[in-house]
């Protein structure tokens, strides 16, 4: 009985490794888009992604920064379930609606949204993904 214990207590340990891991690598990532970002002079003040900084972003900037959103977001969600938290109702949109949607899909979302809304290129990333993705299409 007491192995199985530990066995269990080292299968819970490598789940944390592992996404810790995962954070680890998504902060790699920002870290190296944050610098691109900042060699290039933007129009917008905001140190929050809009949409004049996404569409001037190449593509694999676009789906780094939804992948390092995303895994901070399955982190916050596995922590809150696990605490028996009830996470916020943007974080089990995000999982939800983006379950199985791949990062260039979501990334095209976004471009589809600020191409066909040029005058609104000041609206946040995050904002146009819960009001014009996650929201309209919550199953409850």
């Amino acid at each position: 009985m007491a192995l199985n214990a530990k066995q269990t207590t080292k299968r819970g340990n490598m789940k944390i490794l592992r996404y810790l891991s995962i954070f680890l690598l998504a902060g790699f990532l920002f870290t190296g888009t944050t610098s691109c970002f900042a060699q290039s002079t933007t129009v917008s003040p905001s140190p929050d992604v809009d949409g004049y900084v996404w569409m001037k972003s190449t593509d694999p900037e676009k789906k780094a920064f939804l992948f390092g959103a995303g895994t901070a977001i399955a982190l916050e969600y596995q922590m809150r379930t696990k605490r028996t938290e009830e996470p916020s109702k943007f974080i089990k949109g995000w999982i939800e609606v983006f379950d199985n949607m791949s990062w260039a899909e979501m990334a095209s979302k976004l471009d589809t949204y600020y191409e066909s809304n040029p005058d609104k290129e000041s609206r946040l990333v995050f904002d146009v993904l819960w009001h014009e993705v996650i929201k309209p299409n919550l199953k409850n």
